[in-house]
């Protein structure tokens, strides 16, 4: 960065009311909220209003500064919160080489953001920070500690009363990796005990959807009882709780009394929607109910995509929808797998399929398509107004609802029987190409199968009313 643009960056910062506080407020976080920056100002007196205007200052200089922003404006990605998410504020380059001239001793370093997960990590750190300095509460944030046993590194440090504490906001653990769970829990024992007597808690602060929390705790349990079996009891306690418990709670202590001993987990979830007399594992503290038929990784996995669908932007949405699809599919539909050698009826697939539907993001267009499904089936419409019917329903209710319309790239038609091609049937050709990507085949079969289904298997899927005998 250039001197000549650091300097003249000084002396407007300099002539802007509140702006080097809210910039030195980032700290070595890198970034700020307008309730953190308030409490580090520390005058009551002073509004969120006026923090807001001067922090957009800091995002958007006036057109006479003709140089790069000392702040960037983002959202995290929180789950379990209603509402829009408050705006962060990330100190670019210019603003830490700025805040830097205005530091004595310590230097602080550009804030590398790797993706969303770690954008929200942060986020969480600095709100349980923010939460914890309301009742004047020293906690210090990405501190490190060290002893000749072992270095460790807590998100946030605390000792209150005679307890130390320190939280780790975790978001996402796979089986695969549990051992980055095994090696946190063997380093925290090497250093407390290299420490002496004092009393240590470990708090897990989780930021998942509720549906994946039963086995987000299980992966922790696991890796607990295998550090357990080697070292013998630890000289800490965990606990965990939610971000949503933590940063909604009304005081910080109470959130930390509230939260829960990891081995001491309990957890309720809803059954989701199953065939009649089906057998389903039933769902206990830690599971979720799914079909003997159905993984856990693959219901996990499908549980990601459809999030992933749910919450794409429309110019994402295609490629969320053929992720989803693909799991869907190949639930039933793999090499060599009886559907398809032997017409065995795809239940893996409808399952997913169904869940799908049922989710209460998707109620609107599976109410409907069962409208528009029972009365094709009461009128039995030609097989030319069976096809425009189909095919409207499908780009107007289902592609629709995730922000899709016609004359792109994709193409979506539905296909009645030709009765002089034996071959033939019921079936959605789809297409998805461009100048810059042809669709792969195993793409296009899912997606195929996908809008098929809806009308070959609706009854199955609950889209259409059985007829009264």
């Amino acid at each position: 960065m250039e001197d000549k643009t650091i300097q003249e960056r000084i002396l407007a910062i300099q002539k802007k009311k509140h702006a080097l506080e809210i910039l030195k407020s980032t700290g070595k976080n890198g970034m700020t909220t307008l309730g953190y920056a308030w409490l580090q100002i520390g005058k009551p007196q002073l509004s969120l209003q006026a923090i807001r205007k001067t922090a957009d200052w800091l995002v958007a200089p006036p057109q006479d500064l003709t140089m790069p922003a000392l702040l960037e404006r983002h959202q995290p990605k929180l789950f379990g919160f209603n509402g829009r998410p408050e705006n962060i504020y990330l100190r670019t380059e210019l603003g830490t080489s700025v805040l830097n001239e205005f530091l004595n001793e310590e230097i602080v370093s550009t804030p590398q953001i790797r993706d969303q997960w770690d954008l929200t990590h942060r986020y969480i750190i600095l709100k349980v920070a923010e939460l914890a300095k309301k009742e004047e509460q020293d906690i210090q944030i990405e501190y490190t500690l060290k002893n000749a046993a072992q270095e460790v590194r807590a998100d946030l440090y605390a000792e209150i009363n005679t307890v130390k504490i320190a939280l780790e906001v975790e978001q996402k653990l796979l089986r695969r990796n549990l051992g980055r769970a095994r090696n946190k829990f063997k380093n925290w024992a090497s250093y407390i005990q290299a420490e002496g007597t004092d009393f240590w808690r470990i708090y897990l602060v989780l930021n998942v959807r509720t549906r994946t929390l039963p086995t987000i705790i299980r992966y922790w349990q696991e890796a607990l009882d295998e550090i357990r079996r080697e070292l013998g009891e630890l000289p800490y306690d965990i606990y965990y709780l939610s971000a949503k418990e933590l940063l909604d709670a009304p005081a910080f202590i109470d959130a930390l009394q509230n939260a829960r001993l990891l081995k001491d987990f309990e957890f309720k979830e809803e059954r989701p929607t199953v065939f009649p007399g089906e057998e389903v594992r039933e769902a206990d503290d830690e599971k979720p109910a799914y079909p003997d038929y159905i993984s856990e990784d693959l219901y996990l996995r499908f549980q990601n995509a459809l999030d992933t669908l749910l919450d794409a932007p429309p110019e994402k949405a295609l490629e969320a929808l053929s992720e989803l699809a693909k799991l869907i599919y190949y639930a039933s539909y793999y090499p060599n797998s009886p559907s398809l050698k032997a017409a065995v009826f795809p239940r893996a697939s409808i399952w997913l399929m169904r869940l799908y539907l049922d989710h209460p993001r998707m109620a609107e267009v599976q109410k409907e398509l069962a409208t528009a499904l029972t009365r094709i089936q009461k009128r039995n419409p030609g097989m030319i107004m069976l096809r425009e019917t189909v095919t409207s329903l499908l780009w107007d209710v289902l592609l629709f609802h995730h922000g899709m319309g016609r004359g792109g790239i994709l193409r979506v038609v539905f296909q009645v029987p030709d009765f002089q091609d034996r071959t033939s049937d019921f079936q959605v050709d789809v297409r998805v190409d461009n100048d810059l990507r042809a669709a792969r085949t195993n793409e296009v079969e899912a997606l195929n199968w996908f809008f098929t289904s809806i009308y070959l298997y609706r009854r199955h899927l609950g889209l259409i009313e059985e007829k009264k005998k």
